[in-house]
């Protein structure tokens, strides 16, 4: 007798198990993060002419598209940085 692939989705009047519902979780979530860098980088090609930085001590001449990359490398930095934080760490322990 045939059994049926591991990884196959269930017949569509079976619900979905939570394997099932954490792949489909995290291809949304890979789907999101497509989308924000695809519109970071059009948004990034649109605006190709040159700026002005000001730094505190001197100023610079860049492209556009150079300083929104590095600001969008830096918010992503932020984020992880903030994210991989355990959510118990820096906490007293409660008393009684």
């Amino acid at each position: 007798m045939a059994r049926p692939p591991v990884h196959s989705e269930p017949p569509p009047g079976e619900p979905a198990g939570p394997r099932q519902l954490a792949d489909r979780r995290h291809r949304v979530r890979l789907l999101a993060v497509a989308l924000a860098v695809a519109l970071l980088a059009w948004f990034a090609v649109a605006n190709l002419r040159q700026v002005r930085i000001d730094f505190w001590v001197f100023h610079r001449q860049a492209p556009l598209i150079v300083v929104i990359l590095i600001s969008g490398l830096l918010g992503a930095l932020i984020t992880f940085l903030v994210m991989r934080r355990s959510p118990k760490a820096g906490r007293a322990p409660k008393d009684g």
